[in-house]
């Protein structure tokens, strides 16, 4: 991509977080994420692209703002992703780690999934070769371990707060390693598996569009991804075989998922969380933090952006 894209869709992830944080606590699940939505979508649709959204996981719920078939003023061609509002309902409810996402690749490169759950593994790069999903959870977490050279105990899981974890919690607590345990928000709880910062590894079942963001962030980044799409029945078989996938066994990676480098990654924080910093409201406006990653080049960029609402209305 010759243009920076990733600073055009921050801007839309800036807005969409700012929108939701001025409803934080408020306790309305659908009134904060419909708002996040339609204040994305009014920024995106300024970039002179013809994008085409992909991956959107409230797609046909009539009581949510629906995205429109086409986003962008017009011009080339693009895949796009967007999660206006990681976490809305714990934004409603006050609680930590909501973010907002997107992604914007070249035409027809992000893989469409089903809305069905997806039991992923999430290292960093130094970690990634030694991971196997089909191996039991206890013994990707030794492996990761060992090839960042540390004791097991000294290891951190993160995994979602829920009780289908049960069993998983227990066999990662019998071997030792730390747990960090997340309410919401898997998709930052996987990024912070990526960077090390607050995790060595994710561990667990989630939504299968989410996977799709967190491969654009290692096709970015680095790092590494294998996930396998649960079935419950043949139902979720047929809804995958209308997105083109046939084979029900198949472990997919970063580049399964995201099929090209001319990728851009972007986020917000809306609250406090383990990825970025939530939204900070001053006297005449508000900062935000934000984090900007390009596939080509691999550079990133972590962004403290200061908004004043007297100047230009952001809402």
């Amino acid at each position: 991509m010759n243009t920076n894209y990733g600073m055009e869709i921050v801007r839309a992830t800036e807005i969409a977080a700012l929108t939701a944080a001025r409803m934080q606590g408020l306790g309305n699940h659908t009134d904060i994420l419909n708002r996040a939505r339609s204040s994305l979508i009014k920024v995106l649709n300024r970039v002179p692209i013809d994008g085409t959204i992909v991956n959107d996981r409230f797609t046909p719920r009539t009581e949510i703002v629906q995205f429109p078939a086409k986003i962008g003023q017009g011009g080339e061609k693009f895949d796009l992703m967007a999660i206006p509002l990681e976490a809305y309902r714990s934004a409603a409810d006050g609680k930590n780690n909501a973010s907002a996402f997107a992604v914007i690749a070249e035409n027809k490169t992000i893989q469409s999934v089903p809305n069905l759950n997806m039991y992923k593994i999430v290292v960093g790069a130094e970690a990634g070769e030694v991971i196997d999903i089909n191996q039991a959870p206890v013994v990707n977490v030794k492996r990761v371990a060992r090839a960042l050279k540390k004791y097991t105990e000294n290891v951190t899981v993160c995994i979602l707060n829920q009780a289908r974890h049960n069993k998983l919690i227990h066999e990662v607590r019998e071997c030792g390693a730390r747990i960090k345990l997340i309410e919401d928000g898997e998709i930052s709880g996987c990024l912070s598996a990526i960077t090390g910062e607050k995790a060595d590894i994710y561990i667990g079942y989630g939504f299968a569009p989410d996977a799709v963001m967190v491969a654009a962030a290692i096709s970015c980044l680095g790092g590494y991804f294998e996930g396998k799409i649960f079935y419950e029945n043949d139902r979720d078989r047929s809804e995958s075989q209308h997105h083109g996938i046939t084979d029900f066994d198949k472990i997919f990676h970063a580049e399964d998922l995201i099929k090209s480098h001319k990728v851009a990654f972007a986020a917000t924080g809306v609250s406090d969380g383990e990825f970025l910093e939530g939204v900070r409201f001053t006297s005449n406006g508000a900062q935000t933090s934000s984090f900007v990653a390009r596939g080509e080049t691999h550079t990133y960029r972590q962004l403290r952006t200061t908004h004043f609402f007297d100047y230009k209305p952001v809402f």
